[in-house]
């Protein structure tokens, strides 16, 4: 009997054990469910947060977009626009309001940066084969110039301090250089020798203001020269994405009065102006300049040696109607041209025909003309700041309007400090807005201090 009541109560302690076993368990999964749980809430709420961050920062380049499209709007209206550009709230979800805030580069000397868009066409395009002209970018270097223009012409010839393929095909991990114009500046990255700071200057964030990191010598990166100046790259003087479109303003194609098919009279051009293109026509004579028609006069032989007198009609002040509905041009894009109403002086005075006081001296009338004459470069002639024979050298080279538009947004969340920040491009040939280039710059952090009445711990999604 004492055998049996022991084993009876053994086998009691190995069922007890058991169950001791079993609660644990189901505990331990309970609690691993829970953890879980939390993680995929807390996972949710980020996502959620990291979503709202970028649809505010969308709405941003949604807002750019409707501006720069505005055919009505002056240059003041996406260069400097606090209105509708600063800090504007999208959407209270009842834990954040959502905001997002376009910025662009201001003033350099006071480091402010200014509420806007830049305009592509205020920039120089980017010749990379121009040796010289990178050149004058500071920091540049000879031999990051000449091994760019190496990394793009057709050729395998290597400059005196470039680098062809042959150079590429010894490093570590060898690869093809594209020997073409490249599409967008961060492809430039690849060339031998080349890093962020030729491409971007001192602004290693991006945020076109001086930073303290930014002006420290070799303390902290980026390495500087500490002279309490933000000097900027390829970035801010060049640009990729700089065409005008062979429209009116109303996207209509212009009047091609040197072609040869045109018939002149199914357009709506003055009689007297039509008159006089044929004559020159007939003469075998082209227009070479628009300026060539203001006051322009041509006598021809006709049938029975009679002499005929043709006038153009066309005067200064009808010129600015002129260069909008035609052209001399038989080309629908127009590659870099420089806007006269935007660009600085010392993008001004890298165009071929116009040296530092003729640029100065742009700048500073600008300022006086009136939205209406400021659409047609014709205003130049206007003010009387360039001679007759300068227009006509530059004209080719200038324009009154941008098309393309350098886009940095970023979307905020108040009290969380969630944010997403993106660069875009916007590209208006065509009538319909695209964007052409888009680009997430969260992990360059946050661009600017907002003010003690925005101010939050902002902190990135990741």
């Amino acid at each position: 009997m004492k055998l049996h009541s022991g084993h009876i109560r053994h086998s009691r302690a190995i069922a007890l054990v058991g169950v001791l076993v079993i609660i644990g368990l189901l505990s331990m999964i309970s609690l691993s469910l829970m953890y879980r749980m939390n993680a995929a809430a807390t996972s949710s709420a980020t996502t959620l947060q990291s979503e709202q961050a970028w649809a505010a920062a969308l709405s941003g380049l949604d807002r750019a977009t409707s501006v720069v499209s505005d055919p009505m709007r002056t240059p003041i209206g996406w260069l400097d626009n606090p209105t509708e550009f600063e800090h504007q709230l999208v959407y209270d979800d009842g834990s954040d309001k959502w905001y997002f805030s376009v910025f662009r580069q201001g003033n350099l000397e006071s480091g402010n940066i200014a509420y806007g868009v830049t305009d592509e066409a205020s920039k120089l395009p980017l010749g990379l084969t121009n040796v010289v002209q990178m050149m004058a970018v500071p920091n540049m270097t000879l031999p990051v110039a000449e091994t760019l223009a190496d990394f793009v012409d057709g050729d395998s010839i290597s400059r005196d301090n470039g680098a062809e393929q042959e150079a590429y095909d010894t490093l570590p991990v060898a690869y093809t250089i594209p020997n073409r114009q490249v599409s967008f500046l961060d492809e430039l990255l690849l060339a031998y020798g080349v890093t962020a700071g030729h491409l971007y200057g001192e602004d290693a964030n991006r945020n076109f203001k001086l930073d303290s990191n930014e002006n420290d010598g070799e303390l902290l990166s980026p390495p500087d020269n500490q002279d309490s100046a933000l000097a900027g790259g390829l970035h801010r003087y060049f640009t990729l994405h700089s065409r005008d479109w062979n429209v009116t303003s109303a996207n209509q194609p212009r009047i091609k009065i040197n072609d040869p098919e045109l018939d002149l009279n199914e357009t709506e051009l003055d009689e007297e102006l039509i008159g006089f293109l044929q004559a020159k026509r007939n003469a075998e004579e082209p227009i070479e300049s628009m300026l060539d028609l203001v006051g322009a006069k041509i006598t021809i032989t006709e049938e029975g040696n009679i002499k005929k007198d043709y006038s153009s009609g066309v005067t200064v002040e009808n010129l600015p109607q002129l260069f909008e509905t035609c052209t001399l041009n038989p080309n629908e894009i127009l590659p870099g041209k420089v806007n006269i109403n935007t660009a600085p002086a010392n993008i001004l005075a890298q165009v071929p025909g116009i040296d530092e006081n003729l640029a100065t001296t742009i700048v500073s009338t600008r300022t006086g003309i009136s939205p209406e004459k400021s659409r047609s470069i014709v205003w130049l002639l206007e003010t009387g700041i360039m001679s007759n024979d300068q227009f006509k050298q530059l004209e080719r080279h200038l324009t009154a309007r941008s098309l393309q538009f350098h886009v940095q947004v970023v979307g905020y969340g108040l009290p969380s400090g969630r944010f997403r920040r993106l660069e875009a491009i916007i590209d208006l040939i065509g009538g319909t807005p695209r964007i052409i280039y888009l680009r997430d710059l969260t992990k360059l952090g946050v661009p600017y201090h907002f003010s003690a009445q925005q101010g939050m711990n902002l902190t990135q999604n990741d």
